[in-house]
C-alpha cells in the first residue's frame, strides 16, 4: 500500500465519521433534540477542519473515489432534511427573541419616561 492510498483512505475515514455524525444530527432532529444537534454539529465541524488540514486530496482509487461521493451525498441529503426538520424551530425561535426585543424596547422607553 503507498503512502498516498493511505492517506487517501484516511480522507475517505473521515468522511465516514461525518456521514455517522450527520445521521446522529438528523435522528435528533427529527426527536426535536436541537440541543443534541448543536452538541453533533460541533464534531462535524471538528471533522471538516481535520480533513481541511489533510488537503482533501480527490482519491485515484476508484472505489475510494466513489465511496467518498456517495458519503458526500449522503451527509448533504442529511443536512437538506435537518434545515427542514429546523424550520419551524427557527421560526419560533425567531418570534420568540422578536417579541423579547421588543418588550425590551417597550421597557426601555417606558421605564426611562417614568424614572
Amino acid at each position: 500500500m503507498n503512502e498516498r492510498y493511505s492517506m487517501e483512505q484516511q480522507i475517505v475515514d473521515r468522511y465516514v465519521r461525518m456521514a455517522h455524525a450527520s445521521n446522529r444530527m438528523l435522528l435528533a432532529a427529527r426527536e426535536e433534540d436541537w440541543d443534541r444537534v448543536c452538541e453533533v454539529e460541533k464534531e462535524c465541524s471538528a471533522i471538516i477542519a481535520e480533513l481541511s488540514t489533510m488537503g482533501d486530496l480527490s482519491p485515484t482509487d476508484p472505489e475510494l473515489r466513489r465511496r467518498k461521493l456517495s458519503l458526500m451525498k449522503r451527509v448533504l441529503a442529511d443536512d437538506a432534511e435537518i434545515r427542514l426538520l429546523s424550520q419551524p424551530w427557527l421560526r419560533k425561535l425567531e418570534s420568540i427573541l422578536g417579541t423579547q426585543t421588543m418588550a425590551e424596547r417597550v421597557g426601555r422607553a417606558y421605564g426611562a419616561r417614568g424614572a
